[in-house]
C-alpha cells in the first residue's frame, strides 16, 4: 500500500452539495469509478469519508464504487462519527456507526474516527463506546480527528484501558502550520503513543500550488482561517517552486512528498482523474533530507489546533445543520 489517503468530502450527491460544497458541480459515479481505477492501479488503498459528507451520500458512493473497482483487492475505508450536541449515549455512537456501515455496504469499519473532540462528553467516553462496538465486531480500530497532544494521550490511555486500538489522528498538517507549537506537541504525542498522523490539506487547499493567483488567494478558506497575507506565503512558495523544478515535479507533489518525509500519511481530495494522477506523482520518490530541511526552515506556524474552542464548536453546529439538511434532501430524493 502507498502512503497516501484519498478524501471524499466532495463526493456527496445531494443538491446541497451541488454548488455549495462543490462549486464546480457534483461528480457522477462514472467519474468516481475512473478516479478509483487510477488510484487502484497506483497502489492506493486508504479512503476517507464521513457521515457528515453529503448527509451520508459520500459514504454510500464510496462503498458502492470501491466494491465495483477494487473487487477482491484490499481497500480500507475510514469514516467518522460527528459528536453533535444531541448525541450523548454509547448507543448513539453505535447507531451512527451501524448507519455508516449500511451506507458503505460493509459489516465492519477498519477505522472509525471521532470527527472532532468538541463535546461535553469527555473523549474517554467515546473511546469506551468504540471498544463496545469493537467487541460486537462493528469496527477494528478507533481514530481521532483534530485532537491536540493532551487529547491524543488521553485517548491512547483510554484505548489501552477499554481494549480498542487508537491508531490515527487526522489533522491539518502542512507547510503552512509546521512550526505551530501545538502541532509539534501533537506530533510528539503521536510518536510517543504510536498513533499515525493523517495529514489533511497537504497543499493548503491550493495555496501551495502553481495555480494560485492573487484573486484565488483572497477566496481561499485557509487564508481567512489563518489570517494570512500574500507576502506571508511567498518565501515558502518560492522554495517549493525551486524544488519542483529540481525534481521535475509539480509544487503540489513536492508539498505532498514533504508530508510523507515527515512520516505522515497525506490525505488529498480527488474529484477528477487528473487530480488523482497528480497526487500519485508524489509517490515513488523522495525529497533529500537537506531539501526537506530547506522547506522546514521557511514553513509557517498557523495551525488550526491554535483555534479557540468556540470555533470548533461552531464547526460542529454548522456540520450538524448540514448533515440534517442533506439527510432531509436525501430522504426527499433531492439528489443532483
Amino acid at each position: 500500500p502507498q502512503p497516501l489517503a484519498i478524501g471524499t468530502l466532495q463526493w456527496g450527491s445531494t443538491r446541497f452539495d451541488n454548488g455549495f460544497i462543490n462549486p464546480h458541480g457534483n461528480i457522477d459515479d462514472s467519474v468516481a469509478k475512473e478516479i478509483l481505477c487510477e488510484l487502484r492501479d497506483g497502489g492506493v488503498t486508504l479512503f476517507d469519508t464521513a457521515e457528515g459528507y453529503g448527509g451520508g451520500t459520500s459514504e454510500k458512493r464510496l462503498g458502492l464504487c470501491v466494491r465495483e473497482v477494487y473487487k477482491n483487492k484490499e481497500a480500507l475505508l475510514m469514516t467518522k462519527f460527528l459528536p453533535v450536541p444531541w448525541r450523548v449515549t454509547h448507543a448513539s455512537f453505535e447507531n451512527a456507526l451501524r448507519a455508516s456501515l449500511k451506507k458503505m455496504g460493509v459489516e465492519c469499519c477498519p477505522i472509525y474516527l471521532l470527527h472532532t473532540p468538541v463535546h461535553w462528553r469527555p473523549i474517554e467516553f467515546w473511546v469506551e463506546a468504540a471498544a463496545m462496538c469493537k467487541r460486537k465486531g462493528l469496527l477494528k480500530a478507533f481514530g481521532l480527528s483534530n485532537c491536540d497532544a493532551s487529547q491524543v494521550r488521553r485517548a491512547h490511555k483510554a484505548g489501552l484501558q477499554y481494549g480498542v486500538p487508537v491508531v490515527v489522528n487526522q489533522v491539518m498538517y502542512n507547510l503552512l502550520d509546521y512550526h505551530s507549537p501545538k502541532l509539534r506537541a501533537m506530533e510528539a504525542a503521536c510518536r510517543e503513543t504510536g498513533i499515525k498522523i493523517i495529514a489533511y490539506s497537504p497543499i493548503g487547499q491550493g495555496l501551495l500550488t502553481e495555480t494560485l493567483t492573487r484573486e484565488s488567494f483572497k477566496k481561499n478558506r485557509p487564508v481567512r482561517m489563518m489570517r494570512l497575507s500574500w507576502d506571508d506565503v511567498q518565501p515558502l512558495r518560492c522554495q517549493i517552486r525551486v524544488l519542483a523544478e529540481k525534481y521535475g515535479k509539480t509544487m503540489a507533489q513536492v508539498a505532498i512528498n514533504w508530508c510523507i518525509q515527515h512520516d505522515t500519511i497525506p490525505l488529498v481530495g480527488c474529484r477528477s482523474v487528473t487530480q488523482a494522477r497528480d497526487s500519485l506523482g508524489a509517490l515513488h520518490w523522495s525529497l533529500s533530507p537537506s531539501d526537506v530541511e530547506s522547506l522546514d526552515q521557511v514553513a509557517l506556524k498557523r495551525s488550526t489546533l491554535e483555534s479557540p474552542r468556540w470555533r470548533r464548536a461552531l464547526f460542529v453546529c454548522l456540520a450538524s445543520v448540514v448533515m440534517v439538511v442533506c439527510r432531509a434532501m436525501a430522504w426527499l430524493g433531492m439528489y443532483a
